[in-house]
């Protein structure tokens, strides 16, 4: 196997040299030929800057054995776009943050790997719907994309990422319009799961992020040994919670009668006099009004009540004048 590849990156280095063009005075390397990585070899850039030429970049696909373009350190790369990029896989050593240029079918999508180490983390973009991994989703996942997902992997390496979009993306679709929504999210073997993360405010690419177009970036690092692919989702939309001044809350007694009325469902009531003295509790239906009898002497009393099981408890002040 050692040999096998040794002759693999001979032929490389050989093929290489005779395909790229080296600019001695500015120490660049252009690739204006194509160039294929085949399986279990890797080129490896250790200094200096790579420019994309005219030439295609590809990497064979295979899971297992994939072929590698990886850059060190010390390696820069110009000029990837729509038209130019790695169509494989390409992997960094830098544990600073470094933006692989993968892509695949015509779609550029590059996203950044912050490592813990400088072992090397690499990565593939595949234009294909996630489903062909798995179907299953966790319950704070809503949807996954249908287009697109990474394979991005380290032996024993944790790495903060960002996974970027574009119009083909239809994020909007993805996430209903909501940007806040959206999330990375991982393939555990069993689930699609919602890895934490936030939309950067100003993408890997330096444009600001939309739906349109962007990235998101984890919270922190990612164990990448426990997830065999990450994509594009949407959370579960959570009802929004209002604000304690925008409750709108009503009690009072009158004839013997306690009226109570609530912006939110009532699903507790307890009475208690002026010594603090609990005098009545009891559990309510979740109406958003209810009355009872009141037969109790004149007196100041403190309703306490509970909203939207448990979700507030507010006090009023009632008078029983009789």
């Amino acid at each position: 196997m050692f040999f096998k590849r040794a002759v693999k990156l001979l032929f490389l280095f050989l093929y290489f040299s005779m395909c790229c063009e080296f600019n001695t005075l500015e120490a660049q390397v252009y690739n204006n030929e194509d160039i294929f990585v085949g399986d279990n070899s890797i080129l490896y850039f250790g200094t200096n800057s790579f420019n994309f030429g005219t030439g295609t970049i590809a990497t064979s696909r295979t899971k297992l054995s994939s072929g590698v373009l990886s850059f060190s350190d010390d390696t820069i790369w110009l000029g990837a776009n729509e038209r130019h990029f790695i169509d494989g896989y390409a992997q960094t050593l830098s544990k600073s943050a470094f933006i692989l240029p993968i892509g695949q079918s015509g779609i550029y999508a590059p996203i950044q790997v912050i490592s813990s180490s400088s072992n090397g983390v690499e990565a593939a973009y595949f234009r294909t719907s996630p489903n062909s991994i798995g179907s299953v989703f966790d319950t704070l996942v809503s949807s996954v994309s249908s287009v697109e997902y990474w394979d991005i992997k380290s032996v024993g390496v944790a790495a903060a990422i960002s996974l970027s979009w574009r119009s083909s993306s239809a994020v909007s679709d993805l996430t209903s319009a909501r940007l806040d929504a959206l999330t990375i999210v991982g393939w555990d073997g069993l689930a699609w799961v919602a890895i934490p993360s936030i939309v950067d405010k100003n993408s890997i690419l330096g444009e600001t992020s939309t739906l349109v177009s962007g990235s998101i970036s984890t919270n922190t690092v990612v164990d990448l040994s426990a997830y065999s692919a990450f994509s594009l989702g949407a959370t579960v939309k959570k009802p929004k919670i209002p604000a304690l001044e925008d409750i709108k809350l009503t009690a009072y007694i009158h004839s013997n009668q306690l009226f109570l009325e609530s912006s939110l469902p009532i699903t507790g009531l307890t009475i208690y006099n002026l010594m603090g003295k609990q005098i009545s509790a009891q559990d309510l239906k979740g109406e958003f009004k209810h009355d009872q009898p009141f037969n109790y002497p004149e007196s100041l009393y403190i309703a306490k009540i509970e909203l939207d099981n448990g979700a507030y408890f507010l006090t009023k002040k009632v008078i029983n004048t009789n």
